[in-house]
């Protein structure tokens, strides 16, 4: 005769709850661990060069100092959560242009996304007055892509990008893979462009006069300040245009990106944006006069500190996500195990003769 073992039954105890620990920190608390904070506020600085229209020079049609020279300019992008309800949070993206006098130039967008994979959130008009913060309202956008971060192990194909000037969600084509601080990562480039549809864009052109005669068009031509991937079609068709042409505002996007592959947080980001004035040819909107060219590209220093933020960040994913599961698991196991075979006792030979006289 066996009588179970109360140490047995404190082992099989244990070790059940050592699984269901481990199951518990893999799927629920580590979901949890890579959403989007609900305090996330966070910097990035870039360095780069901006040219721009000379106002002064366009209203005196002289076009020798049109276009006023490249000067350096650096940029701060901060990103802030604003508020949170269940796995959609709204996030507000502040950048602030440095330019060489000391003046700042503001770009606010906020954006309603995915806690967990970043995506666009559609909200209803009822849920934006709910959801998003009064401070946030007026720069609020619905949108299409990405304009956040990518998720954690993006996809090589299939993403779009968003550009807050078009306000169009933009092909991050894949190119390659690489390393960039001693993180693996994903190449992608962008090449779109399209008619400007932020109003906070187009309120800076708000005094330029609505039409362009085509013989400014030729003079801009003959100057050589017509984009080059203009000239071709204006030269071709410049005879056959009205004397008058309506114009209007288009922006073109040129980026070369370097995604995390774990994280999906871009490390570099290399980007070339022009505004143009547009003039209408063969159904077509083309660039004839430039507006403005920002180049921009994350700073060295950013680059080295974000990887190494990301490399610890891996490391400890790595522990809470593995090797802690796995080793609350195995000891379960274990402990179950020991208990399933010393689960009874042999009865001693005086406990035996016991029983036997009752």
């Amino acid at each position: 005769m066996t009588k179970v073992r109360k140490s047995s039954i404190a082992w099989l105890v244990i070790g059940v709850v050592l699984i269901l620990a481990a199951a518990a920190i893999k799927w629920l608390i580590l979901p949890s661990l890579t959403k989007l904070p609900s305090d996330l506020s966070q910097s990035q600085k870039y360095e780069g060069t901006m040219s721009a229209l000379n106002p002064q020079a366009f209203a005196a049609n002289d076009l020798a100092n049109l276009i006023i020279p490249e000067m350096p300019i650096s940029a701060d992008r901060s990103l802030t959560v604003d508020a949170t309800e269940g796995d959609t949070a709204i996030v507000t993206s502040n950048t602030a242009i440095t330019l060489p006098d000391g003046s700042t130039q503001k770009d606010v967008h906020s954006y309603a996304i995915s806690r967990v994979d970043f995506a666009p959130v559609r909200l209803s008009e009822q849920e934006k007055q709910s959801l998003v913060p009064a401070q946030s309202q007026s720069t609020f956008e619905g949108h299409e892509g990405i304009a956040v971060s990518f998720p954690m192990s993006p996809a090589k194909d299939g993403n779009l990008l968003y550009d807050s000037v078009t306000r169009t969600g933009q092909e991050a084509r894949f190119v390659d893979e690489g390393t960039v601080e001693g993180r693996e990562v994903y190449n992608y480039e962008v090449d779109a462009a399209g008619p400007i549809q932020s109003p906070t864009v187009l309120a800076q052109f708000k005094d330029f006069p609505q039409q362009l005669p085509k013989a400014e068009v030729a003079g801009l031509l003959q100057a050589g300040l017509v984009p080059a991937d203009s000239r071709t079609v204006i030269e071709d068709n410049i005879a056959g245009l009205p004397d008058l042409l309506d114009i209007g505002f288009g922006s073109s996007n040129m980026a070369k990106v370097a995604v995390d592959e774990q994280f999906g947080s871009p490390l570099v980001v290399d980007q070339t944006q022009s505004m143009y004035v547009t003039v209408p040819v063969n159904g077509e909107d083309v660039a004839v006069l430039p507006l403005s060219t920002v180049k921009m590209h994350t700073a060295d220093s950013e680059v080295t500190a974000l990887a190494a933020d990301l490399s610890k960040n891996g490391t400890l994913l790595t522990v809470a996500g593995v090797w802690v599961p796995a080793v609350l698991a195995i000891a379960g196991v274990l402990l179950i195990a020991l208990a399933a075979k010393r689960w009874r006792r042999p009865v001693s030979d005086s406990t035996k003769a016991t029983l036997a006289h009752v």
